[in-house]
């Protein structure tokens, strides 16, 4: 934390964190298994006994839905989270629709296959 920062809470870049977090509604170790750390990683990011290197505060500010420079100089208030575009929504929507039906497709395809190897397998061992 750099020390031209002043030390009210809302400027304190674990307080952030924290406001951050808690605003989308993450636990600490939900947030962190997101991150691929540990939970006293975090609680140390939050307690300011450490800070998140910067490819960690870029996933952080990404995960939180918060500006990287929000998350790294501050501001009076944490921004409000929004709500995904519906659009987006649709979309993911059908996509897993469609990852769905293939996986079907292919299971069905698999348990096809294995019905043809198992008559090949019968034939070949009763001509011998």
């Amino acid at each position: 934390m750099p020390t031209s920062e002043p030390n009210t809470p809302d400027l304190i870049l674990s307080t952030r964190i924290i406001n951050a977090r808690q605003t989308c509604g993450f636990t600490q170790a939900q947030l962190a298994l997101r991150m691929g750390v540990k939970k006293s990683t975090l609680a140390n990011w939050e307690t300011s006994r450490s800070s998140p290197r910067a490819n960690k505060l870029i996933e952080l500010a990404g995960i939180l839905n918060v500006p990287v420079l929000w998350l790294i100089a501050g501001a009076d208030a944490p921004p409000e989270v929004s709500a995904p575009d519906l659009s987006e929504t649709l979309m993911l929507e059908q996509k897993l629709d469609k990852a769905d039906l293939l996986i079907n497709e292919l299971s069905a395809l698999v348990s096809d296959l294995r019905g043809h190897t198992r008559r090949v397998q019968r034939d070949i061992d009763e001509s011998y």
